[in-house]
Formats: structure tokens, C-alpha cells, sequence
């Protein structure tokens, strides 16, 4: 599935469903597509907006079950992350912090959340 997405200067969450089981929650710097069926989720594809495109960051993902999954720092438009796990119900966010200067991160936005299940 390839998730393009332009976003406004908005700074509310909406939300749209690509497909059965795919659930995508967008905020005005990047969008969180979460890929899963009832309580399985199988991966979050993290992608950028215009606002933060060219800036150097990190995407993070934090399940339900208190963990986090952290991306690389680079510049790159999206990144897929394999979650692979089953939740009884919870919320999958997302959130990106671009470097401000070596060593010092901001984060951009709001977190930008799907819930579970996702049917």
C-alpha cells in the first residue's frame, strides 16, 4: 500500500480508513497507518507531511502493552515499522522528534493515534 499524503497547516486529528484493515490518523506534520485485523496488529507506517519533510528526525511508536519502538534518525519520507503483536485493546501512537541541533530533539505535533481493534 503506498499512503500519500499532503497535510495543512490544521493542528487536528482526522481520521480515514484505506482499506478493512488499515486505519490512518493524520495530524498536520505526519501520519500514523496502522495495518492489522481485530487485535493483531502488524505494522505502523510512520510518513511525513510537507511541514516536516525536509528536517532530520525520529519517529516513535508506543503500543498499548507500555512498550516503544524507536526509528531511525534520518531524513526519509516514511518508515514501516513490524509490530507483529496482538492487543485485547489499547491505542497505537506516533509521534516524531526532529533534531534541533546535535544532541537536542523537539517533538512536532501531536501524537497521532489509531485504537484496537482495527476491523
Amino acid at each position: 500500500m503506498v499512503l500519500a499524503c499532503t497535510l495543512g497547516a490544521s493542528t487536528g486529528l482526522f481520521a480515514g480508513t484505506a482499506s478493512a484493515d488499515v486505519e490512518v490518523v493524520c495530524n498536520a506534520y505526519y501520519c500514523n497507518s496502522t495495518k492489522g485485523k481485530n487485535g493483531t496488529i502488524e505494522r505502523v507506517d510512520a510518513l511525513r507531511g510537507d511541514l516536516i519533510m525536509d528536517t532530520t528526525g525520529f519517529f516513535e511508536v508506543f503500543l498499548p502493552d507500555g512498550s516503544k519502538r524507536t526509528g531511525p534518525t534520518n531524513r526519509e519520507r516514511n518508515h514501516l515499522f513490524y509490530i507483529n503483536k496482538t492487543f485485547k485493546s489499547g491505542l497505537i501512537c506516533l509521534r516524531y522528534f526532529e533534531r534541533i541541533k546535535p544532541g537536542v530533539f523537539q517533538e512536532q505535533g501531536k501524537a497521532a493515534c489509531t485504537s484496537i481493534p482495527i476491523d
